[in-house]
């Protein structure tokens, strides 16, 4: 699904801002979602004025209820299908299953694009940029914990013993300078990226 959306990443700081990513294609992955969303809008109103124009607040009241109930499955069933591009809860897992002590996890962006990694696996994150975002006040103190990294560290961890998890939207990130890296997981256009080759 990753691959029918537009990227608009100057608007994700609105709420919704991922709405504006959809065309018309990728609607056509919400099909019966929205389906379902329109009938039950439809037939519960009509359904709640029928009732009220014969006398029966109650059976209205009721229609309402269950328009509310199917219209609220439908917008979880959309949201399990949209999830992958909005959370890295599968890139998280597959890290899990390899991480050891002392491995290391990069993020290839800004924190808040990788922050449900940070928040399914539970490790801190290393940041591959200067300071900025939502992490650039906290950067200035003279005991924040180094976790910014340059494409000059980057490719010195990248050549050491130690594994290194690299999150990013690209399959060939600059950072890296065509230097070898193993695709460890997909999900939702974003890549785990490792220096060794890890069994899936």
């Amino acid at each position: 699904m990753a691959d029918l959306l537009k990227k608009n990443p100057q608007d994700y700081d609105f709420s919704l801002g991922h709405l504006l990513d959809l065309t018309p294609q990728a609607l056509g992955v919400f099909r019966a979602p929205l389906t379902g969303a329109v009938v039950s809008l439809f037939v519960g109103a009509g359904a709640n004025w029928f009732f009220r124009k014969r006398g029966r607040p109650g059976r209205g009241n009721l229609a309402l209820a269950v328009m509310m109930i199917a219209l609220l499955a439908c917008v979880q069933s959309a949201f399990v299908t949209f999830s992958p591009i909005l959370s890295s809860k599968q890139l998280a897992v597959a890290v899990q299953h390899h991480y050891r002590a002392g491995d290391i996890i990069v993020v290839d962006g800004e924190y808040s694009d990788a922050s449900t990694l940070n928040f399914y696996t539970g490790i801190p994150l290393h940041i591959l940029r200067a300071p900025s975002g939502n992490l650039w006040y906290g950067a200035k103190f003279p005991d924040a914990p180094h976790v910014f990294e340059t494409e000059s560290s980057l490719a010195a961890l990248w050549t050491a013993s130690g594994t290194v998890f690299l999150w990013t939207q690209q399959e060939d990130p600059k950072g890296l300078h065509g230097v070898p890296r193993h695709v460890l997981a997909r999900s939702g256009g974003k890549f785990i990226l490792t220096n060794h080759n890890l069994e899936p």
